[in-house]
């Protein structure tokens, strides 16, 4: 697989899918965007959906806030995206988990798809994110915009994927999400 293509290409099919929701809804404030409903099996890996969120789409309630909770934000599931990334994940199927012929083959080719992906998605995150900051997404997403994996379903290791999904420098611009980060590393 050519990680490289395969980052560039969900960069820029991210970057234009939340460019064209900026222009669609000028009136709001999209502060984040995520990637989460990460899936693999033995058999396929899907595309993770990319999710976008305003500021007047954030609910708190009694401690609970959705600010960085993917599946309860505005548009939980662009399909657009993810749709685009399909031939590549269908790539990555064949090329990882279609020649395992044993069970131990099958796990170490997912074990490897799975480490490959999340480093590749990582640098999606970072990559959006500059590129949003720049003004080269949309000139109305604000300076402390940013772009993580944000993917609960993965328990514990989602503190670790929010941190090699946002740039270190970038993580105290958005102190929300050190925040939650914080909190998640001391549960």
């Amino acid at each position: 697989m050519d990680w490289g293509a395969f980052e560039t290409a969900w960069h820029d099919h991210g970057c234009r899918v939340l460019s064209g929701l900026a222009e669609a809804c000028p009136g709001e404030r999209l502060y984040a965007a995520a990637f989460h409903l990460f899936y693999m099996d033995d058999v396929q890996i899907l595309s993770p959906a990319l999710a976008a969120n305003t500021e007047a789409a954030v609910r708190e309630d009694g401690g609970y806030s959705t600010r960085f909770v993917p599946s309860e934000w505005g548009w939980d599931v662009l399909d657009a995206a993810s749709g685009a990334m399909s031939p590549w994940y269908r790539r990555l199927t064949e090329e990882y988990l279609a020649s395992a012929a044993t069970e131990a083959e099958q796990d170490a080719a997912l074990s490897a798809l799975e480490e490959a992906h999340d480093a590749a998605m990582a640098k999606v995150c970072r990559a959006m994110t500059a590129t949003a900051r720049r003004g080269g997404v949309h000139r109305s997403l604000p300076s402390g915009f940013v772009v993580a994996v944000l993917e609960g379903q993965r328990g514990d290791e989602e503190a670790g994927l929010i941190r090699e999904s946002v740039d270190p420098r970038v993580l105290p611009t958005v102190p929300e999400l050190a925040e939650y980060l914080r909190r998640l590393e001391e549960a």
